[in-house]
């Protein structure tokens, strides 16, 4: 017995060492990924965990407990709930606005430029290069576009008209946000594109000599053929406008906090005003971890219409 555990152990010692001298230079070649992925994403996630717990200033540590999650739900004038509901709130109504339109509309431009014709290809390239543009960067362009004195005002007031406030107002931030969102709709059409290409051609010319018009055709073949995508489509834009950030570049939390995001929050009470909170930072992380997480798992148990090729 003792000597068929030796001979096992040997035999896994020589593989490993086996293994390694076959491996080992993929491995220091994978090795600064592998140490980037555990020190800036792995450690980060715990670390945050265990922060939000605590009271942690950036600096120092003096009690540990719930009372940061207590302090988000405390609907009374000591607590949160009023600061944080209100961030989750017009983070909500930002992605129902701005997820099913973003998807109408690239799916609209993606149908534009589906046609083969002279110059489409430049068209598709025009419309998809507003995506590597940084975010950031477009948001600092969009404001002075947007400004008291940009050109969008200079043009109104040639008109004879007042100049608007957009993003000075609250009424009139959310507006513009979804407006200069418009932007970045060449991402998903570019999506939308790959997915009309699975579409068999034949299938929808036999829908043509059928006597299906080009509507029929596109509601009833063409558009349940492309659900992955949809899906995909639908749960990206879902994460992504959830953790939405970019606006605080152009007017921070907006007026009367009419753009203070969930995100936008997060940040400001991390780095911002004379005390750091990191803690609750980390701990309303946490909560918008959690929403996003629960909204996905909802998001794939519905997706029962959803149609793929080996269906």
């Amino acid at each position: 017995m003792v000597q068929n555990l030796s001979d096992k152990n040997k035999t896994a010692g020589y593989k490993l060492k086996k293994w390694i001298k076959k491996d080992i230079a993929a491995y220091i070649f994978l090795l600064p990924a592998i140490l980037g992925f555990f020190i800036f994403t792995v450690y980060p996630i715990f670390a945050s965990l265990f922060y939000a717990f605590s009271d942690f200033n950036g600096m120092f540590i003096t009690k540990m407990g719930f009372f940061n999650f207590t302090k988000i739900f405390d609907t009374s004038v000591a607590g949160l709930w009023s600061d944080v509901g209100h961030s989750f709130i017009i983070t909500f109504i930002n992605t129902i606005v701005s997820v099913p339109l973003g998807m109408v509309l690239s799916f609209a431009v993606a149908l534009v430029v589906y046609r083969e014709m002279k110059g489409v290809k430049v068209f598709r390239l025009l419309y998809y290069l507003p995506t590597i543009i940084p975010g950031i960067a477009i948001a600092l362009v969009w404001m002075d576009i947007f400004g008291e004195n940009g050109i969008i005002n200079s043009w109104i007031v040639q008109f004879g008209f007042n100049p608007g406030r957009f993003f000075e107002s609250d009424k009139t931030a959310m507006l513009t946000l979804w407006l200069t969102g418009i932007w970045g709709i060449g991402g998903g059409s570019v999506m939308w594109l790959a997915a009309f290409r699975n579409v068999s051609p034949e299938v929808l010319e036999a829908a043509r000599i059928d006597g299906a018009g080009y509507f029929r055709r596109l509601f009833k073949i063409m558009i349940p053929m492309c659900t992955p995508i949809i899906f995909y489509n639908f749960v990206t834009g879902l994460i992504g406008t959830l953790q939405f950030f970019n606006s605080y570049a152009m007017v921070g939390t907006g007026p009367n906090n009419s753009l203070n995001f969930i995100a936008v929050n997060i940040y400001t009470k991390a780095f911002t005003g004379s005390v750091a909170q990191m803690g609750l930072a980390c701990s309303m992380g946490w909560l918008l971890f959690i929403v996003i997480a629960v909204l996905t798992l909802i998001s794939f148990k519905a997706n029962k219409h959803v149609y793929y090729g080996g269906d």
